[in-house]
Formats: C-alpha cells, sequence, structure tokens
C-alpha cells in the first residue's frame, strides 16, 4: 500500500488528537452552578431509546464547550415531574443527569431551574420507526426492499448496520490467514427511496457481506432546538434504534 497520500493526515493527526483530548478534559472539568452566572448555563437533553429500554439523560456546561456544571440546590432538572438524579461523569459530557427506563417512552417534560429560581421548560417527544417483524431476508445479488412503519421526516436522519451473527476467522492463527475479501459489519446511510418510508439494499454494497444469519439495525435521530434556554443556548436531541434478525443470501 502506497502511503505517501496520506503523510499530510499523518503529520496533522497528533494536533486534532490533542484538540479531541484538551476539549475533552475541559468538559469533564466541573463548576458548581452557584460560582457562576446562571445565563452562561448551557442546556442538552438526549433521549436514547428502543423498544425495551429508554435512556434520559441531561446536562449542562458552562457555555458551548466550557466546563460541565455540577447542579447545586435550588437547581435541579425534572423529566415528567420527576426530579433527575445525578447519573454519571464521562470524558465528553461531564456531569450527567438521567435515568434509564423499561420500556418505550416517546414524551418527555425536561423543567430546569436555575439558582435564581427561573425555570426553562422544553418538550421532546417522537414517534418510533421500526423495522418489519420477522426476519428479513437480504438477498446480496438482488435489491432488497424493506417497508417501514411510517415515513422518515425530512430533518430525521437515518443510519443503517448490518452486523454478521458468524464467528470471525481467527487472526492469530497462522494457518488459517483470514479472508480479507469478507465484510462483518456494514453501515450504511441515505438508503431510503424517494417516499422515505422504504429501505432499499443495493447489491453493490452487500457483495462482500458474509452469507448466513445477521442482526439488521435502523437508527432514526434528531435534533432540535431548546424552547426555552438562556443565552448561553442548547439543544434537545432524540435516537431511536429498531433491530430485527436477518438471513444474508445469494
Amino acid at each position: 500500500m502506497n502511503f505517501n497520500g496520506l503523510r499530510p493526515i499523518f503529520k496533522i493527526l497528533p494536533f486534532a488528537l490533542l484538540i479531541f483530548v484538551c476539549l475533552g478534559c475541559q468538559m469533564i472539568e466541573t463548576v458548581e452552578s452557584t460560582k457562576i452566572p446562571q445565563s452562561e448555563i448551557r442546556q442538552t437533553y438526549a433521549v436514547t431509546a428502543t423498544r425495551e429500554r429508554t435512556n434520559v439523560a441531561a446536562y449542562f456546561n458552562q457555555g458551548s464547550w466550557g466546563k460541565s456544571v455540577d447542579l447545586d440546590a435550588p437547581s435541579k432538572i425534572e423529566d415528567n415531574s420527576e426530579e433527575l438524579p445525578q447519573s454519571s461523569l464521562t470524558f465528553l459530557t461531564g456531569t450527567t443527569y438521567g435515568k434509564n427506563l423499561a420500556g418505550l417512552r416517546t414524551a418527555h417534560r425536561f423543567v430546569y431551574t436555575n439558582n435564581d429560581g427561573k425555570v426553562f421548560r422544553n418538550e421532546l417527544s417522537f414517534e418510533p420507526l421500526d423495522l418489519p417483524e420477522g426476519e428479513i431476508v437480504i438477498n446480496r445479488s438482488q435489491e432488497t426492499v424493506i417497508r417501514l412503519s411510517r415515513a422518515a421526516g425530512k430533518d430525521e436522519k437515518i443510519s443503517i448496520s448490518l452486523n454478521s451473527s458468524q464467528k470471525r476467522p481467527d487472526s492469530s492463527n497462522s494457518n488459517a490467514a483470514p479472508d480479507n475479501s469478507e465484510e462483518y459489519d456494514l453501515f450504511l446511510n441515505n438508503e431510503l427511496d424517494e417516499s422515505r418510508s422504504v429501505i432499499v439494499l443495493k447489491p453493490k454494497n452487500l457483495k462482500k457481506f458474509v452469507g448466513g444469519k445477521a442482526v439488521l439495525s435502523v437508527e432514526t435521530s434528531r435534533e432540535l432546538p431548546l424552547q426555552e434556554q438562556t443565552e448561553a443556548g442548547g439543544t434537545r436531541r432524540w435516537s431511536y434504534t429498531s433491530t430485527t434478525s436477518a438471513s444474508v443470501t445469494n
């Protein structure tokens, strides 16, 4: 393989990683909400769901890429009239408030009260987009048409993944060189027809995919501005993933 064309990328890669780490470190650094102007607190709300589980998360930053904000009383964040507890401290989001709920919850009403007693209300709801029930047969030699439960909105993003259930060849076995031409994981975008209610899987994307049992997933997501916010702004976003079994054939 000729790496000459990749040399410019290799040169900037260390600097890109340094910027990424610095941003992550700054966002994980925490400041108490009582010690900063309340107008600088940015709100972010995220709901990630399947038919089985719903994860609700809220986090706050001092500006767009600033320090993570720890809500001190009387500050609090509620979802559907229940206060969200502090749930984790992660590298990219810092202090996070949230819950992991059983089942699918599609409607959320976030109420954030800051230390000045001002209340911000933001609602987030979505309609699930599901794959058909039962195993889907995916043919590598012809188009596979899959009808969804509804049409995707123009402002909704659709991501498709196909993951083989077959065991990968053991690359540690020197006597059996792995077949690099076979693909076990496939990620696609923009595979919808004009109606945005049908997925069309094309043979050109599947010709190297290994045959046999697999798992097909479709993630629908959308990001929205806040309805009530401080000068720092913020976002609301949701994502829903539908998964079903598949059989990949010739």
